[in-house]
């Protein structure tokens, strides 16, 4: 076999698939596909926080605004009832004298009042002399009266409470160290977790009373329709007029036989026997004691043993009893587009006749719901 000599080499080249380079750049675009996404993904979270942030921001501005607004339609509603006990001296002016009483406009109960289609304002005044202070406790001297000590624990008797919760009370308000009650003094608050000292002094809130061992949210729940607390130099007198039952049966009548001189609460039935015969209102307190068969009921306060009996200065600031009211509390709900603002006010009486005004002594807010229920 013959062989050419100068034979051509030929050489062979592999050329690329097309389907490998095809493979190559789906992988490439599915990257960038991915990353595109992502970055999309990112951009949209990023933006919906901000949105929602921003939503949240108008939101809490708007409940703010809204909250703001119902504040000030309960301060032209606590003007309103101002203006309201105004309009009732008036009326007692023109008309014969006849006390403050439940009949009057005033005392009818929680008040509603639209606010533009957009909310609501329910008012509710109270004579805080309907109820029994439990500051008649410290005496002008700073010294715990004994005789009203015994009042308010006949009204944990009759409200079916643990008397001894007077004793706490009583050493929450005096200035001694002794524990009269079950571990009420000094060290008792001292040693909680967190400790804190005991007042010595008159209590600013019937709130004051959780401060108080014993005074548990069951107890305030009895307890809170029928006290007040209210600073006064003196005993803050209870009005028959208007008085709750329980309010009542704190009056105290002589013990008849009682060599020991002390007194006794006339109890839940003479009190209403009080209530029945007060639905012609008391004009005076000749009226009510012509009216009210309670022997030996004490119409005043009385001093410790021992105190000074200065009856020139404090005789008048003791009474126990009046068919007039003094002292006002009046509670606000005010609700507008959904905010709630509450208010309670407590308004002085100064001067009588067409020099009568009331005097803004607290403005509180605060929730106090009870005071619109009927006791």
């Amino acid at each position: 076999m013959l062989y050419k000599k100068n034979a051509i080499k030929t050489t062979y080249y592999r050329q690329p698939s097309r389907f490998k380079e095809a493979g190559g750049r789906g992988k490439q675009a599915g990257v960038a596909l991915i990353t595109v996404l992502l970055v999309f993904a990112i951009a949209t979270l990023i933006t919906s926080k901000i949105i929602i942030g921003k939503v949240l921001d108008v939101q809490r501005t708007t409940g703010m605004i809204n909250r703001t607004q119902a504040y000030y339609y309960a301060l032209a509603a606590e003007d309103l009832a101002i203006l309201a006990l105004q309009e009732n001296i008036k009326q007692d002016i023109k008309d014969a004298p006849q006390g403050d009483h439940l009949d009057e406009f005033w005392a009818q109960g929680p008040m509603p009042f639209e606010i533009d289609n957009i909310g609501s304002v329910l008012v509710s005044i109270v004579d805080i002399n309907r109820f029994y202070n439990i500051n008649n406790l410290l005496q002008y001297n700073n010294k715990v009266s004994l005789y009203e000590l015994e009042r308010f624990r006949g009204l944990l008797v009759e409200l079916d409470l643990d008397e001894a919760l007077a004793d706490n009370l009583r050493d929450w308000l005096d200035a001694d160290d002794r524990d009269d009650g079950f571990s009420s003094d000094g060290e008792a608050y001292i040693n909680q977790e967190p400790g804190y000292l005991v007042a010595n002094q008159r209590l600013t809130d019937v709130s004051e009373l959780r401060l108080i061992n014993g005074f548990d949210a069951d107890v305030m729940a009895v307890l809170l329709p029928h006290i007040s607390a209210v600073k006064t130099y003196g005993i803050l007198p209870i009005n028959v007029n208007t008085a709750t039952v329980y309010a009542l049966a704190t009056l105290q009548v002589a013990s008849i036989g009682n060599k020991s001189g002390s007194n006794e609460g006339i109890g839940y039935s003479n009190a209403l026997d009080i209530i029945g015969t007060r639905k012609e209102p008391f004009t005076s307190m000749s009226d009510f004691s012509n009216r009210v068969s309670l022997p030996n009921l004490q119409a005043s306060s009385q001093l410790n043993p021992g105190t000074k009996n200065q009856a020139s200065s404090v005789s008048s600031l003791l009474a126990a009893y009046s068919h007039t009211s003094e002292y006002f509390e009046i509670n606000i709900r005010a609700n507008y587009a959904g905010s709630i603002a509450y208010l309670s006010t407590i308004v002085r009486q100064k001067g009588y006749g067409e020099d009568a005004k009331f005097i803004v002594l607290s403005r509180r807010e605060t929730d106090n719901s009870y005071r619109f229920i009927e006791a």
